[in-house]
C-alpha cells in the first residue's frame, strides 16, 4: 500500500491559529491557518483534499466540511479538485485566495459585519422608533466613551490604535478613533445618548435597563464575556475569611446606587434567599473607604478594586457575581440611528478592535506601557489586569466557536428576566 506524508499543525503555529480564530472561531481558524502555512511553506503545493484537511488540522470529517463551507462563504478560501490516476470523479481540494496578512485582514472585516448582523437581529424586535442620533460634533472621528480611567481593560482598544509598523488596525480599515474615559457606564453610555461619543463601552445591565427605559441604544458586540463585578471584603473588617454567600446574612454591603456595580450586587442579592436579611449602603463611589471605616462590612466593585486594597496590605477575600448565573461583561455599543446611518464606520470599528484584541492577547506590553502613562497603575500592573481579565472573562464556548464579540439571545433574555424579577430592570437608571 502506498504511503503519503503530510504536513500538519504543530505547536509553533498557534499563533497564527490564535489571531484568525479571534474573527473566525478555532474550528474554521484551524483549517484557514492550515491552507495559509502550507501555501506560504510550498508555494506549488496541490491544492488540499479533503484526507489532507483532516490529517493537517487534527480535526474530524464534520467540523472540516463545516468549515470549509464557512470559509468559502466569506471568499477566503475557493473550492477546486485535483487529478489523480484513479478513475471517476476527481477529489474535491481547497485553497486560500490570498496571502496570510490579507486573509487575516478579511477575516476581521467579515467578522465585523456579521457581528453588526447579529446585533440587528437580536434587537431588532424591541427597537425603538428613533429616527437617527443626536447631532454630533461634525468631525470625521469616531469617538469612543470609555467606561472608566484609563486601566487594564481597555488594552484591546489602546492596542488597535497603536501603530504597528506603519499604521495602526483603526487606520487599515480606515476609522480615526479618538478614546475619552468616563466615570462609569452609565456616564460613557449617556454620552451615545446625547451624541457626545459615538460609541460606547458599557455594562450589560446598564445597557438593558438604559433600553428598558426607551434609550435607543444597541450593543453591537461584547468586549468581555463575563462581568468583572465582586462584592468583597478584608478580613479584620469582616472578621472572618468570605468564602460563601450565607456568610452575609446580617451584614452591610456597600454600593453606589446606579453603577453596573451596584446594580449587579443588588441582582446578586436578589437571587439569594437572604435578600431581607441584608442591608444596602449606598457608597455614592466611596467604596472601599465605607468598608475600611466599618460602615460597611462587604462592598461592590470590579474585581481589580481588591488590589487597591491588598497594596496596603490588607488580606482581602471576593465572591464572583457571576459564579452564580452568565452576565455579559463591557459592551460595546452604538445609538440606534446612528447604526443605521454609519453601519460602515461601525464595521470599520469592530474589524480594527478585533485586530486590537489579537494583537493584545499575544503582546499586551506596548498598549500597557500607555496606559500607564495616563492611569495610576504601573505597565506591569496594566498588564497583568488585562491578562487576568482576558483569560478568565473574555471569552466563552461561544467566543471559541464562533470570534471575539459574539453576543447570543438568550444570554441577554436571562439576564434581562433577573432584572425584572429583581425589580432593578425598569428603574431610573
Amino acid at each position: 500500500m502506498e504511503s503519503r506524508t503530510f504536513w500538519v499543525l504543530d505547536d509553533d503555529d498557534r499563533t497564527v491559529v490564535a489571531d484568525l480564530a479571534v474573527g473566525l472561531g478555532r474550528t474554521a481558524a484551524r483549517v484557514l491557518a492550515y491552507l495559509l502555512l502550507r501555501a506560504q511553506r510550498e508555494p506549488e503545493c496541490e491544492p488540499a483534499t479533503m484526507v489532507q484537511l483532516q490529517v493537517g488540522t487534527g480535526l474530524s470529517r464534520s467540523p472540516v466540511s463545516n468549515a470549509v463551507t464557512q470559509l468559502e462563504d466569506v471568499g477566503l478560501i475557493e473550492h477546486t479538485t485535483v487529478s489523480t490516476d484513479a478513475q471517476g470523479r476527481p477529489p474535491s481540494a481547497w485553497q486560500p485566495t490570498v496571502d496570510l496578512v490579507s486573509s487575516r485582514r478579511r477575516v476581521y472585516e467579515a467578522h465585523a459585519r456579521t457581528l453588526l448582523e447579529r446585533a440587528a437581529g437580536i434587537f431588532s424586535d424591541e427597537s425603538s422608533t428613533a429616527d437617527g442620533p443626536p447631532e454630533a460634533a461634525g468631525d470625521d472621528e469616531l469617538t469612543v466613551a470609555l467606561n472608566w480611567h484609563p486601566n487594564g481593560l481597555h488594552v484591546p482598544l489602546y492596542t488597535a490604535t497603536a501603530s504597528t509598523s506603519t499604521s495602526t488596525w483603526y487606520d487599515e480599515y480606515g476609522v480615526d478613533v479618538g478614546l475619552e474615559h468616563c466615570e462609569g457606564s452609565l456616564r460613557a453610555l449617556n454620552r451615545v445618548r446625547s451624541g457626545e461619543a459615538d460609541v460606547a463601552i458599557a455594562g450589560a445591565a446598564t445597557v438593558l435597563r438604559a433600553r428598558a427605559s426607551g434609550a435607543p441604544i444597541v450593543p453591537i458586540a461584547v468586549l468581555y464575556q463575563r462581568a468583572m463585578t465582586v462584592l468583597y471584603t478584608v478580613r479584620d473588617v469582616f472578621g472572618e475569611q468570605l468564602r460563601s454567600v450565607e456568610q452575609l446574612r446580617d451584614r452591610r454591603i456597600g454600593m453606589p446606587p446606579h453603577s453596573e456595580t451596584g446594580v449587579l450586587g443588588r441582582l446578586f442579592i436578589s437571587q439569594t434567599a437572604l435578600e431581607d436579611a441584608i442591608e444596602i449602603v449606598e457608597t455614592a463611589g466611596e467604596e472601599r473607604e465605607a468598608l475600611l471605616s466599618g460602615r460597611a462590612d462587604v462592598v461592590t466593585g470590579s474585581v481589580t478594586d481588591p488590589q487597591h486594597l491588598e497594596r496596603r496590605g490588607k488580606t482581602v477575600d471576593t465572591l464572583l457575581v457571576t459564579d452564580h448565573f452568565p452576565i455579559y461583561g463591557p459592551t460595546i455599543v452604538v445609538h440606534e440611528g446612528a447604526l443605521r446611518e454609519r453601519r460602515d464606520d461601525f464595521a470599520a470599528f469592530l474589524a480594527g478592535t478585533a485586530g486590537g484584541w489579537a494583537d493584545a492577547s499575544r503582546e499586551p506590553g506596548p498598549a500597557a506601557a500607555r496606559i500607564a502613562e495616563l492611569g495610576d497603575d504601573g505597565p506591569d500592573r496594566v498588564r497583568a489586569t488585562f491578562e487576568r481579565a482576558a483569560t478568565e472573562f473574555g471569552g466563552s464556548d461561544d467566543t471559541r466557536e464562533h470570534g471575539w464579540g459574539w453576543q447570543c439571545e438568550r444570554t441577554w433574555n436571562r439576564l434581562r428576566t433577573a432584572l425584572e424579577q429583581g425589580q432593578l430592570l425598569t428603574e431610573e437608571p
